[in-house]
């Protein structure tokens, strides 16, 4: 069976519309665990009433309410602990709470994942929701100079799904756990912990599929104040250092590590522009004082390593990042009231914020 998790914050309307579109187009049996973050008695009513109301076996929901926000990262991983120790659950599905399910959806992201052949992940078609035919994540990208971004071309490689439309293997997400202690690194709180997962799933030999078939649209930001923010921004470029950090082995960081730096400098130089001076201390201070932890997860990580070193070159796009958004952020980089330097119609679709990237690198779609 399949597990599917849902996190809800503060976005109730949004989170029922997306649950009555899971279940009417599944098309396959699941069980529903719906994470209720910084829960108030409004929220906890209206979930439960569409709980009660809901045709089928409500046994097939568990709620969790939280008082405090856990975060995406926190949030999924109290929905795992149960998950994992419960063998009835082949399968773990995570899907954004601001987006709608075509028909099928469920069902065809099922279809390719193969234990047998270790594809334990798999990424679907995320279209724009407001703008039907631009899509907006086809999975994650991930570029040699250490930055993600979200997948646009099937062309490009597939390093593994978007978290806010993604399928895996039990079996892959305990044995990262058994390594990490989490499935998800809880200090990332949200926002690009589906590379960092990707990346350590990478690690250990499993691989990612792409179900075309698997479609739905996606709003795009809405948990996290609908769009760019500074908030966005310290997460997405943070977190995507500690993931690089953690799981990329020295000889790819080694080879890469003009491109990497010169991304970090571009970084920079385009905040102290923008007059946020105080956005890159805060990214870097706390980039260094989580250097001790991020060190022995690497240890952990490189110790059990059993893809080929020559692998990570192989699903790494070798280009330094998006063209069309490094084009526009130096179109608008002396424009202070655009923080985050969007794709324009034409050029290329505006990514979830599951990856901003050096314009805000964020991960997993709308929080």
């Amino acid at each position: 069976m399949i597990a599917v998790i849902v996190i809800n914050y503060r976005q109730t309307a949004v989170t029922l519309a997306c649950l009555q579109s899971l279940d009417a187009h599944a098309e396959t049996d699941f069980h529903l665990f719906l994470v209720d973050n910084a829960a108030d008695d409004r929220s906890h009513a209206a979930l439960t009433d569409w709980i009660a109301s809901r045709t089928g076996d409500p046994s097939g929901i568990t709620l969790l309410s939280n008082a405090d926000n856990l975060g995406f990262a926190g949030g999924c991983n109290q929905a795992l602990d149960i998950i994992l120790a419960d063998e009835r659950f082949n399968a773990i599905a995570l899907l954004n709470n601001d987006t709608l399910i075509e028909p099928g959806w469920l069902l065809n992201l099922s279809a390719p994942l193969d234990p047998s052949r270790r594809i334990g992940m798999v990424a679907g078609r995320m279209m724009d929701l407001a703008h039907p035919e631009r899509i907006d994540s086809l999975g994650i990208v991930f570029y040699r100079s250490g930055i993600a971004s979200n997948r646009k071309d099937m062309r490009t490689p597939l390093l593994g799904p978007c978290g806010g439309a993604a399928l895996y293997s039990a079996d892959l997400l305990r044995a990262v756990r058994a390594i990490d202690g989490a499935v998800f690194d809880p200090a990332f709180f949200c926002y690009a912990e589906d590379t960092d997962l990707a990346l350590r799933a990478r690690a250990l030999g499993y691989t990612c599929a792409f179900a075309d078939d698997a479609v739905l649209r996606h709003h795009g930001s809405l948990s996290s104040g609908g769009g760019f923010n500074e908030f966005v921004a310290y997460q997405g470029l943070r977190n995507s250092l500690f993931a690089l950090l953690k799981s990329l082995p020295a000889g790819f960081l080694w080879r890469n590590l003009g491109w990497i730096l010169l991304m970090q400098c571009a970084v920079t130089v385009k905040y102290l522009i923008k007059g946020k001076p105080g956005l890159v201390w805060r990214i870097y201070r706390d980039l260094i004082r989580g250097l001790p932890r991020v060190l022995r997860q690497r240890r952990r990580i490189q110790a059990a390593m059993i893809a080929p070193r020559d692998d990570w070159q192989r699903w790494t796009c070798l280009r330094f990042y998006d063209r069309a958004y490094v084009r526009h952020g130096l179109r608008t980089l002396h424009r202070r009231d655009i923080l985050a330097a969007h794709p324009v119609s034409g050029e290329a679709d505006q990514r979830s914020d599951a990856h901003q990237d050096w314009q805000a690198p964020s991960s997993g779609a709308g929080r």
